[in-house]
Protein backbone atom coordinates (compact mmCIF):
# COMPACT_ATOMS: atom_id res chain seq x y z
CA UNK A 1 0.00 0.00 0.00
CA UNK A 2 1.22 3.50 -0.80
CA UNK A 3 0.06 6.34 1.43
CA UNK A 4 0.80 9.99 0.66
CA UNK A 5 0.13 12.90 2.98
CA UNK A 6 0.01 16.21 1.11
CA UNK A 7 0.71 19.44 2.92
CA UNK A 8 2.76 22.59 3.09
CA UNK A 9 4.33 21.91 6.47
CA UNK A 10 1.69 23.45 8.71
CA UNK A 11 0.76 22.04 12.11
CA UNK A 12 -2.24 20.11 10.76
CA UNK A 13 -0.20 18.63 7.92
CA UNK A 14 2.44 17.36 10.33
CA UNK A 15 -0.30 16.05 12.62
CA UNK A 16 -1.84 14.00 9.81
CA UNK A 17 1.55 12.61 8.80
CA UNK A 18 2.36 11.59 12.37
CA UNK A 19 -1.10 10.12 12.87
CA UNK A 20 -0.77 8.01 9.72
CA UNK A 21 2.70 6.79 10.78
CA UNK A 22 1.46 5.86 14.26
CA UNK A 23 -1.66 4.09 12.94
CA UNK A 24 0.34 2.08 10.39
CA UNK A 25 2.84 1.01 13.04
CA UNK A 26 0.27 0.30 15.76
CA UNK A 27 -1.88 -1.92 13.53
CA UNK A 28 0.95 -3.59 11.60
CA UNK A 29 -0.21 -2.29 8.23
CA UNK A 30 2.19 -3.01 5.37
CA UNK A 31 2.52 0.42 3.75
CA UNK A 32 4.96 2.99 2.49
CA UNK A 33 4.17 6.47 3.84
CA UNK A 34 5.29 9.60 2.02
CA UNK A 35 4.97 13.30 2.85
CA UNK A 36 4.62 15.51 -0.24
CA UNK A 37 5.11 19.27 0.04
CA UNK A 38 5.62 20.28 -3.61
CA UNK A 39 2.81 22.69 -4.50
CA UNK A 40 2.88 21.85 -8.22
CA UNK A 41 2.36 18.18 -7.39
CA UNK A 42 -0.38 19.00 -4.88
CA UNK A 43 -2.26 21.26 -7.30
CA UNK A 44 -1.76 18.72 -10.09
CA UNK A 45 -3.65 16.20 -7.97
CA UNK A 46 -6.57 18.63 -7.70
CA UNK A 47 -6.05 19.15 -3.97
CA UNK A 48 -7.33 22.52 -2.81
CA UNK A 49 -7.41 21.98 0.97
CA UNK A 50 -4.60 20.66 3.09
CA UNK A 51 -3.72 18.40 4.66
CA UNK A 52 -4.85 15.72 2.25
CA UNK A 53 -4.54 11.94 2.38
CA UNK A 54 -4.09 9.66 -0.61
CA UNK A 55 -4.19 5.87 -0.37
CA UNK A 56 -3.15 3.82 -3.40
CA UNK A 57 -3.78 6.73 -5.76
CA UNK A 58 -7.16 7.80 -4.37
CA UNK A 59 -7.73 10.93 -2.32
CA UNK A 60 -9.51 9.90 0.89
CA UNK A 61 -9.83 13.21 2.75
CA UNK A 62 -8.87 16.88 2.48
CA UNK A 63 -8.73 19.82 4.84
CA UNK A 64 -8.76 17.92 8.13
CA UNK A 65 -7.03 15.34 10.30
CA UNK A 66 -9.23 12.26 10.69
CA UNK A 67 -9.26 10.30 13.94
CA UNK A 68 -7.57 6.89 14.13
CA UNK A 69 -10.84 4.97 13.68
CA UNK A 70 -11.56 6.79 10.42
CA UNK A 71 -7.97 6.39 9.24
CA UNK A 72 -8.27 2.65 9.70
CA UNK A 73 -11.25 2.52 7.34
CA UNK A 74 -9.03 4.10 4.67
CA UNK A 75 -6.06 1.80 5.35
CA UNK A 76 -7.77 -1.59 5.40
Amino acid sequence: MKIVVYGTGCKSCHALHESVLETVKKHGIDAEVFYETDLKTIIGKGIMQMPALEVDGRIKCMGRVPKEKELLTYLK
